[in-house]
């Protein structure tokens, strides 16, 4: 996951509000589930600082290295925090902390006290304001939290992180990591406060080796705006604001509570793997409503043109059908960018390319947030405006930026008054009824939240395809489960230009059609080159021989 929403944590506060009232919107008054309106809750691990969360046991020596590294390295000012150990107040402690004694670095102090009094003074703070990065030991998290929570410590260890520096933990120093803690207990956990410094979540540490999944989804289910993260033995997860990432030798297992409508979900992440801690709580957030029946329309543009683009190359012809449907090269036209400034280079090409077909009027306007996306400036800025061209390169984008805000409908308005919709890559892509490869867990094609495209094209799921007249996997699974579905797979310079019923393939390569709406047991696979047309009233393939 390469770009991120840029908003602090601020930002996210004050749009709470709006994103609960754009959820209590009703549906139908956009033609979707109400699945789809579900405000993207707060969840932040730090802004500036860094989470190095260890689930225990035999840690592998580039895991603490990485606390390390992230707190400069041989300048590092290192405070080991002891409390959580049962020989925090022997000599053996020695024995546990000998390992940051050898380390080369600029200072090291280990930390320890019971009296909560004691943790309150200005003297027993004073490492931790020089500090670059902190280490919880392991033992018993309820020690921790009893001593330091709501103290002078708990205070500077936010400072920490708002300056930029670390903070890691193994076993009790990871459950502590959390706003909502595991304080001990199993295979019911008792559940206290922790410190805060990851919302949105809760972990639990030790997690495959002492098989502690059904403790953690009993909290969740409690609780099931939260994301359960498990993290096993010699496993780390490394927390950077939204961004979660995976070091170590085993697995983190992200689990999701079971609710009225759905069963437990649960997800491995392994070493390497990344995902986004604020989609993950949109798929907890998601799953917490009613499952909708969804009601499979035939797929019909009656209203507008829609131009389908499978990669970012957009064949030429597209262009120049995307401009006649605008209205010609006297008509308005939108860029809508969704990944902000990361695509300005992309997007100028596009405008360039437009410019050259004619346009006159190209404007550029970035939708990067929800707030962006509800305000009236751009209403009023695209109310006479005859095509939009959706640019940006992660579906998931889309999906918390622009689904079920006035950005969509500002689309369904263009299309209603005989206009047309773009897009190439994930901007083509979310035409589709479902929507495919957004899912913030890498091992999961789709996922609660994340699973449904702005419905322009309804009845279609769209992919873009790499083998050349070969149907997708992804289309042939998602099409046995919802039978009724057609799914299209557009490869490279390739695009599709729809009105009406009916599909036209423009450009230099192939379209895969995959039409479950027959009477036979399996669905009918048709590829269509550039020329040929599809009729969805007929379900026919028509190639341009025929058509002229």
């Amino acid at each position: 996951m390469k770009s991120q929403i840029c908003l602090g944590r601020a930002a996210w506060i004050a749009a709470v509000a709006v994103l609960m009232l754009a959820a209590m919107e009703p549906a139908e008054s956009r033609g979707q589930s109400s699945e789809n309106d579900a405000p993207r809750p707060i969840a932040f691990g730090p802004e500036k600082g860094t989470l190095v969360i260890c689930g225990g046991g035999i840690l592998p020596e580039s895991l603490r290295s990485k606390v390390v590294e992230l707190a400069g390295g041989e300048h590092s000012r290192i405070v080991v925090v002891s409390t959580a150990s049962q020989t925090a107040d022997t000599p053996d402690i020695e024995t546990y902390v000998a390992w940051w004694r050898q380390q080369k670095l600029a200072e090291l102090t280990i930390l320890h006290t019971r009296s909560r009094d004691e943790a309150d003074t200005e003297r027993f703070v004073e490492p931790l304001t020089r500090a670059t990065g902190v280490w919880f030991m392991g033992g018993n998290q309820a020690w921790l939290i009893d001593t330091y929570s709501r103290t002078r410590t708990e205070a500077e260890l936010h400072k920490l992180l708002e300056r930029g520096g670390v903070i890691g933990g193994t076993s009790a120093g990871a459950a502590v990591m959390t706003k909502t803690m595991i304080r001990r207990g199993s295979p019911t956990a008792e559940v206290g406060r922790g410190f805060g410094f990851l919302d949105g979540a809760v972990v639990d540490q030790h997690f495959v080796r002492r098989m502690r999944q059904d403790r953690l989804l009993k909290v969740i289910e409690q609780q099931p705006a939260l994301v359960g993260l498990g993290i096993d033995e010699g496993t780390a997860l490394l927390v950077q604001g939204r961004r979660l990432s995976v070091l170590g030798d085993s697995e983190v297992r992200v689990c999701f509570a079971r609710t009225e409508s759905r069963e437990p979900l649960i997800e491995s992440l392994r070493s390497g793997d990344k995902a986004d801690l604020s989609a993950l709580c949109r798929v907890a957030l998601t799953r917490q409503q009613p499952r909708m029946q969804r009601l499979l329309a035939a797929p019909q543009v009656s209203e507008g043109t829609l131009v389908i683009v499978g990669g970012d190359a957009v064949p030429n012809e597209a262009t120049e059908r995307f401009v006649a449907a605008a209205g010609g090269t006297d008509a308005t036209i939108a860029l809508m960018s969704i990944d902000g400034e990361s695509s300005e280079v992309a997007d100028a090409e596009l405008m360039d390319r437009l410019r050259k077909a004619g346009v006159k009027s190209v404007q550029r306007v970035e939708v990067t947030s929800r707030q962006q996306a509800d305000d009236p400036k751009l209403a009023a800025l695209l109310k006479s405006i005859g095509g939009i061209w959706l640019c940006g390169a992660r579906p998931d984008s889309f999906v918390e930026s622009c689904l079920g805000t006035g950005a969509e409908q500002l689309c369904r308005d263009v299309l209603r008054r005989g206009g047309v919709i773009g897009g190439t890559a994930a901007g083509g892509l979310m035409q589709g009824d479902f929507l495919l490869n957004a899912s913030p867990v890498p091992t999961k094609r789709m996922m609660d939240g994340y699973d449904r495209g702005f419905g322009f094209f309804p009845g279609v799921a769209i992919a873009q395809c790499w083998q050349k007249g070969e149907t997708p996997s992804e289309l042939t699974q998602l099409q046995q489960e919802h039978p009724q579905l057609v799914g299209l797979g557009i490869e490279e310079s390739t695009a599709l230009i729809v009105h009406g019923h009916t599909m036209e393939v423009v450009g230099k390569n192939q379209v895969a059609v995959l039409d479950g709406s027959t009477d036979s047991a399996s669905p009918r696979s048709s590829v269509l080159q550039a020329g040929d047309r599809y009729d969805f009233k007929d379900r026919v393939r028509v190639s341009r021989k025929e058509s002229e």
